[in-house]
């Protein structure tokens, strides 16, 4: 046998305590965030939360009534059944209906325990149409809704994360190995899947975070309480984006801070070790919550810039936008843009909405996928002759949008729209 040794020398980038502090508050949602910042107070000496300074960052509090009553008023409680609708305004009416049967079959938790072919039959639809509602129930947030089991709803959770460095184990350990993961048995999973212990438990760490019961933030009444970090508004005539800094305090440090700082503290050594080490965890956490100001305010201007006729006109006019495309408008990684919009929410004039949404996998370069449905809705609808693909095609390239036939078949399905042969000539 022949044994060498050998040195194999390479660059292995690595995130310190700080960067990583920064992109997990980057990630959080307001109300995580917030809780955060009360935990970091209390056990922190040297910072403390600055009751004075609770208004939003873009606005002094004389502004308008309309800005005020938002502060005031930016948690929202709506009926779980609203929230879902709002989340699907280009939705047909027979589509909505059908969604509202299946959340009669949501169990306290959230999983789904009813019949989708006894929910067609007593609302008279075909079986196809219930169950792409159905397949569509379980993307809306919040997310793993309508999820037959936990393991389920523990997979629908983690295809919304888009990133991360044990996310692709994470999700393999859900998917295939489900019971071992709820019995505990790290050891066995290590050797298993090749991987280190530590990976494994730091993939148990991700899959510890998610909802395992996805409605437990709504009361007995299924309402649910979203905190939007931004309002997109008109003010004066003008387009505003306002942050909302009462429910993410400002942070300042302590009267202790002031006296260590000035020298009129007596200190051990022991006690000067500890006190530096909480200032600068005091420091680094003050930074990453500008940062993440910093961040959510820069892409809100770029999505208030790129979707304006969104906010003037209506979801039907949203356009094709890109994460990519922010990323380089802002200078800032993909995978930053990712993180910053999981999760987080805007109020706009057409209701609250994920920052995601306004993001669109689909479409073209210049029309959403959103819009591009509807209009293929629209088309389909008004002729007075079946429709066939080519002159669905045909009459999209009138507004400039371009797509294969091949895409109108998988779009007409994807809205439930019979073909040319099966429309029926009215």
């Amino acid at each position: 046998m022949d044994i060498s040794l050998l040195q194999d020398q390479k660059q292995v980038q690595k995130l310190s305590p700080a960067m990583r502090q920064s992109l997990e508050i980057l990630q959080m949602p307001t109300a995580d965030l917030w809780e955060l910042i009360k935990k970091e107070c209390k056990k922190n000496p040297t910072i403390e939360i600055d009751d004075r300074q609770r208004d939003g960052r873009t606005f002094p509090k004389e502004k308008s009534d309309s800005h005020q009553e938002f502060l005031e008023n930016i948690e929202e409680t709506i009926p779980l059944k609203d929230h879902l609708l709002q989340q699907i305004p280009d939705w047909e009416e027979e589509e909505k209906a059908i969604l509202l049967k299946l959340l009669e079959f949501i169990t306290e938790r959230g999983f789904f325990d009813g019949d989708l072919q006894g929910i067609a039959n007593s609302l008279h639809v075909d079986i196809d149409r219930v169950k792409w509602v159905y397949d569509e129930l379980k993307l809306l947030h919040p997310h793993g809704i309508g999820a037959k089991n936990l393991q389920e709803c523990l997979l629908l959770q983690l295809d919304q994360i888009t990133s991360g460095e044990h996310l692709g184990l994470a999700k393999t350990l859900v998917r295939e190995y489900f019971d071992e993961l709820q019995k505990g048995k790290i050891d066995f999973l290590s050797k298993k899947l090749h991987v280190s212990r530590k990976n494994v438990i730091a993939a148990g760490k991700i899959i510890a975070r998610l909802n395992f019961s996805p409605t437990s933030g709504f009361s007995n009444e299924r309402n649910v309480s979203i905190v939007p970090d931004l309002k997109i508004c008109k003010l004066d005539g003008d387009w505003v984006i306002d942050f909302n800094a009462d429910h993410i305090p400002l942070l300042r440090f302590s009267e202790l801070y002031k006296k260590i700082v000035g020298g009129n503290c007596e200190k051990t050594p022991e006690t000067w070790r500890y006190l530096k080490k909480q200032v600068r965890h005091g420091k680094q956490l003050c930074e990453a919550i500008d940062r993440r100001y910093t961040t959510l305010m820069g892409i809100a201007k770029v999505i208030l810039e790129c979707q304006i006729d969104f906010f003037e006109r209506g979801p039907k006019f949203m356009k094709a936008l890109r994460l990519i495309d922010v990323a380089k408008r802002i200078n800032l990684h993909i995978s930053t843009i990712s993180r910053a919009v999981h999760g987080k929410y805007v109020h706009t004039p057409h209701g609250v909405f994920e920052m995601s949404k306004f993001f669109d996998a689909g479409g073209t370069e210049f029309v959403s996928q959103s819009a591009i449905l509807e209009r293929i809705r629209e088309i389909i609808k008004s002729a007075k002759v079946p429709a066939t693909d080519a002159k669905i095609v045909e009459i999209l390239g009138r507004y400039n949008i371009h797509i294969a036939r091949r895409t109108v078949a998988k779009y007409r399905k994807m809205i439930n729209m019979p073909n040319s042969r099966q429309i029926v000539i009215t």
